[in-house]
């Protein structure tokens, strides 16, 4: 066994292709020299090829209540390989931090994502207050939500690191032009990514004239998509209307590079509610200006009117307004669009946001 000074452990890794996935498969990568990672075993999938140690553990029980405590015994049996635990899940890992903690005497940081937190607040708010404040860190990936956790839990040990964008991912290129409007949204197929609002505001467009020519990608799988589908066909935008499902990292890139615009208005749902939004940065790492809602977290990965532009939540004739605006105006789409790119290679790499960690991990 390597030792390593940072265990991070997690049943949401690469090659998984969600956010939070995402996040810490480059945050393993970019602390490769110092962190072990154990992670939930694969199902049906490749394994990645990565430059630190990657085990595949069980990490919940399947006959022992409470789940999580072959967690803790193994966060106790591998106690002499590590100084500090890292997980990215509140609840239940990171309770088995903190019992773990009781016996080993090691420190646990969390990572808090959005979702994670208000889900624990409805069922289990103590607990999460007593994981939260016995943490050595809690790393939010918004200042939105580091203020929510200041206000629910009274926490000064707190850290914003924003998602990242592998430099891998992010282009130069520009985007070839068409005679067709292209606009895109990447994302599980669920109610709270909003699809049926950018088909809803399309419609409009298409029935009273404004927007005739125009082709809307959606990328991504899930329990929304024969509704979604059905809805397309409903609106009569069959023919422009594309779904793609899951697809591979490199077909991803094409698809970004082919959009004009990226749109995703999410949904302001009290519990289950985009923390920030990835793809945001993903899109604006091929210079492809967003389309979002207005509300905290969001406004924060989509600078309105300077990367992007932001609607209220639901308002689905400002979405149309929106999305005209930037079919009329190529110069706009590319003022933003190249504001967008500039600000992702700057603010949004690994080495910008995971580096402010370094001085608590000494």
């Amino acid at each position: 066994m390597i030792e390593k000074d940072l265990l991070l452990i997690t049943p949401d890794f690469l090659p998984s292709r969600g956010g939070v996935a995402r996040y810490l498969g480059l945050f393993a990568e970019y602390f490769s020299q110092r962190v072990r990672v154990i992670a939930s075993p694969l199902e049906n999938a490749t394994e990645v090829a990565v430059t630190y140690p990657l085990d595949r553990k069980p990490l919940l029980s399947k006959y022992i209540w409470p789940k999580w405590i072959t967690s803790v015994l193994l966060l106790v049996r591998e106690a002499k390989s590590y100084r500090c635990v890292i997980t990215s899940h509140v609840i239940p890992f990171g309770t088995a931090a903190m019992v773990a903690k009781w016996f080993t005497k090691k420190p646990y940081i969390v990572i808090t994502h959005g979702m994670d937190v208000r889900l624990a607040l409805r069922s289990k708010k103590s607990l999460t207050s007593r994981v939260l404040s016995n943490a050595y860190l809690v790393i939010a990936n918004s200042n939105a939500l580091a203020q929510e956790l200041q206000q629910e839990f009274g926490l000064k040990n707190i850290l914003t690191i924003y998602p990242c964008v592998d430099p891998k991912f992010v282009s130069s290129a520009t985007n070839v032009a068409s005679l067709v409007f292209r606009l895109l949204s990447v994302s599980r197929l669920v109610d709270r990514k909003g699809h049926e609002r950018v088909l809803q505001a399309l419609a409009l467009l298409k029935m009273n004239g404004s927007l005739s020519t125009f082709r809307y990608t959606i990328v991504g799988g899930g329990p929304m998509r024969q509704a979604l589908e059905t809805l397309a066909i409903e609106l009569d935008l069959g023919s422009s209307v594309v779904f793609k499902g899951d697809v591979s990292d490199e077909e991803l890139r094409t698809v970004y590079s082919d959009a004009d615009v990226f749109v995703l208005p999410v949904k302001n749902d009290p519990i289950d509610k985009e923390g920030f939004g990835m793809v945001y940065l993903e899109a604006a790492a091929y210079g492809v200006p967003s389309i979002a809602t207005r509300m905290s977290g969001v406004d924060e990965a989509v600078l309105d009117q300077e990367t992007g532009l932001l609607v209220e939540d639901g308002n689905i004739e400002a979405l149309a307004g929106a999305i005209l605006s930037l079919a009329n105006d190529v110069l706009l789409r590319e003022q933003l669009g190249n504001a967008a790119r500039m600000r992702v290679t700057t603010e949004f790499t690994p080495a910008a946001q995971f580096s402010k960690l370094e001085p608590y991990l000494v």
